[in-house]
């Protein structure tokens, strides 16, 4: 399996996990209303997606299968002619637009697929378009298709208009459950033969330095001169194979970019060109070509997409940022080709220019052309490879970490820290303009209850591959345990968010709920949480936190009305009672409120709060009640320790001077 397939499935593991979970924020509410009830498999439908059975097995086995059985007319016994799964059941999913997408899907012992059906799909378009992925013209583009392939919307598959996620969803998990259960139960497929030598190619591949693979000829440099001196830099290598894409890129800028290139033309192998240099004149991609032979093909526009920042794989920290081009299908990978680039004249014309030859190494050649590499080139490995997949598994966390994004994950940590510990109201609104725009709107790295109920059915292991998460979520749990509810202080955007409103309405606008009603209203988001959590473990199908969470809506920028509206009602509220959301809604809040029943170092509290309600007036969760402080409630914004430290209102004056002042004095221990 692709790393690729590992990556899009953790549903809301990432920033870059989180791309999934963008997609399930963004449905509405009348797509939940209409969506279908996910088909219950019967005999009738096992028969329609494998029609040359007589019968079928249970479902069963590691992976579950059903076993498709036709009679021998020698010896008249049934006989596995092929296999039937549902991708539900061989995770990690492709998610769609909304949700993964449930296909149940048959295929004969050659790893060919002989039909799909669709189980279980909630897309916004479905309401406005129909059941249109169960049409007869996209599932049937399946029939015959064998596992090998890459299964590319746009050029394997065709898609489905203005619907591209859910085309490659389908796509894409069909291929990958495939896959998975051609390795169970076809060790002597074609699929499994190439798998275990494409295996071997990129763990060679993988073993390389940047240098190395430079020595080796899978990059290949270009120093281009400009007119003016200046020095422009092109990196460029053969990527024409998932594996190597995501190895050379990341599986989710190499996923970005073959799409991209899949959505524009229909066929040519892509090569990943990083571009870095000094020149004060910017690359332009129409100043590329590829020259084999008497032939120049100029790169148009279409056949060059955007790869990313150079943020992970081995071109990471090694180009500023790259690209790639789509090479024009008449070029003969087994022949070199040059690489040109038009440095003045014409833009089109290749007059003046700079060259460099490139010729697509063995390893990346077989990996391309689904060919068997050669074993002269490879070392002596072992055959079970698992240790190896597992060694990737979790070496990923380091190896394929952004690591921009955890410096800066870690700069905005250290900052929330050094404004709690120093209880500096100065530096904590820098971090809160940090959290609120970074982690808001340029990142969408915060933690969110899905990370709750998701680990909760998936395990810890779901955050064991992205760094900059499994930062927020350590610091989270360990503040939180330790403190109480650092993360609703300074590093939650919502909150940070809900805190500039209140700062900057008038003060006039700024109401209370009536006790009785806030001292009940605080226990919905206790409701909420036990509800998304019942719901996540037995209506696993569903995916209701969108409708609670509404950060996702405004940082996401979310299509759904409804949300948009349930998101205004929130801030609307926000402006008159701080903080809300974070009082009376929040199951992130709940969940941290209750894990902070356990810290040991709470805030203190001195003789005077007995008296003052300086303290109690200023809470923006109203969690202060005289000298009490209900601490679940609290989310550590070190206001009141502030104004204790400024010794503001009645502590600023001595316990002798205050009982002076005060009838019937009786003291009480505070702490």
């Amino acid at each position: 399996m692709s790393m690729l397939s590992h990556r899009c499935v953790n549903l809301f593991y990432r920033p870059i996990a989180f791309k999934a979970f963008l997609f399930s924020l963004g449905y509405s509410a009348s797509s939940l209303v209409m969506a279908q009830p996910p088909l219950e498999v019967n005999e009738a439908m096992l028969h329609s997606v494998f029609p040359a059975a007589d019968s079928f097995s249970p479902k069963g086995g590691t992976p579950p299968v059903y076993k498709a059985y036709r009679e021998n007319p020698e010896t008249l016994e049934n006989e596995v002619i092929g296999y039937l799964f549902e991708t539900a059941d061989l995770p990690p999913e492709e998610v769609g637009y909304s949700a993964p997408i449930d296909v149940l899907v048959g295929m004969d012992l050659k790893g060919s697929i002989t039909e799909i059906k669709v189980l279980f799909y909630r897309e916004s378009y479905k309401s406005i378009r129909g059941d249109f992925i169960n049409s007869e013209y996209f599932p049937d583009q399946f029939d015959n298709k064998n596992i090998v392939e890459g299964f590319r919307v746009g050029r394997d598959i065709d898609g489905i208009s203005r619907a591209t996620i859910t085309s490659w969803a389908v796509a894409r998990g069909v291929r990958n459950a495939g896959r998975r259960v051609a390795q169970a139960y076809l060790s002597d497929s074609e699929f499994v033969s190439l798998t275990t030598s494409d295996a071997q190619g990129l763990r060679l591949l993988e073993s390389q330095t940047w240098e190395e693979m430079i020595e080796n000829g899978l990059v290949v440099e270009m120093n281009i001169i400009q007119p003016d001196l200046t020095e422009l830099k092109l990196a460029l290598a053969f990527i024409g194979h998932d594996g190597l894409g995501e190895l050379m890129v990341g599986s989710n800028d190499y996923s970005r970019a073959e799409r991209e290139a899949s959505n524009r033309v229909n066929n040519g192998n892509m090569v990943l060109v990083g571009i870095d240099g000094d020149s004060s004149r910017p690359f332009r991609q129409e100043r590329l070509a590829v020259e084999q032979g008497e032939t120049i093909y100029p790169i148009e526009r279409r056949r060059f997409v955007y790869v990313g920042s150079a943020d992970e794989g081995k071109i990471a920290n090694q180009v500023r940022f790259a690209g790639a081009m789509v090479l024009d299908p008449a070029i003969d990978l087994n022949k070199p080709f040059n690489v040109l680039y038009n440095t003045g004249g014409t833009v089109g014309e290749f007059g003046s220019i700079a060259s460099t030859q490139y010729q697509v190494p063995q390893i990346p050649l077989a990996l391309a052309q689904g060919q068997p590499i050669p074993s002269e080139l490879l070392p002596d490995f072992d055959d079970d490879l698992t240790e190896f997949e597992n060694e990737g598994l979790y070496a990923s966390l380091i190896n394929d970490a952004p690591w921009g994004e955890v410096a800066m994950i870690l700069v905005l940590l250290a900052l929330v820290m050094t404004a709690f510990l120093r209880k500096s109201a100065r530096i904590r609104w820098v971090t809160l303009a940090f959290t609120l725009v970074y982690l808001g709107w340029m990142d969408g790295g915060f933690v969110s209850v899905s990370h709750i109920t998701n680990g909760i059915k998936l395990g810890p292991s779901m955050f064991f591959d992205d760094l900059p998460l499994l930062l927020i979520v350590v610091f989270t749990v360990v503040t939180t345990l330790f403190w109480g509810r650092i993360f609703c202080s300074s590093l939650c955007p919502f909150g940070a968010l809900q805190d500039f409103i209140a700062h900057f309405m008038p003060r006039h606008f700024q109401k209370q709920l009536p006790r009785a009603i806030h001292d009940k209203a605080i226990y919905i988001k206790y409701g909420v949480l036990a509800f998304l959590i019942i719901m996540a473990l037995t209506y696993s199908e569903l995916s209701l936190f969108q409708y609670f969470e509404p950060f996702g809506t405004i940082f996401y920028i979310s299509q759904s009305l409804v949300l948009w509206l349930i998101l205004g009602a929130f801030l609307l509220a926000s402006i008159f009672i701080s903080r809300f959301y974070c009082r009376y809604a929040c199951p992130l809040g709940a969940a941290l409120g209750l894990t902070a029943l356990l810290s040991p170092w709470r805030i203190q509290r001195v003789e005077q709060c007995r008296v003052c309600s300086v303290c109690e007036h200023a809470c923006p969760t109203g969690a202060i009640r005289g000298p009490a402080i209900d601490f679940k409630e609290c989310v550590r914004c070190d206001i009141c320790e502030i104004k204790l430290i400024a010794r503001s209102g009645v502590c600023k004056h001595d316990m002798e001077e205050v009982r002076g002042r005060i009838k019937h004095w009786e003291p009480i221990a505070v702490g």
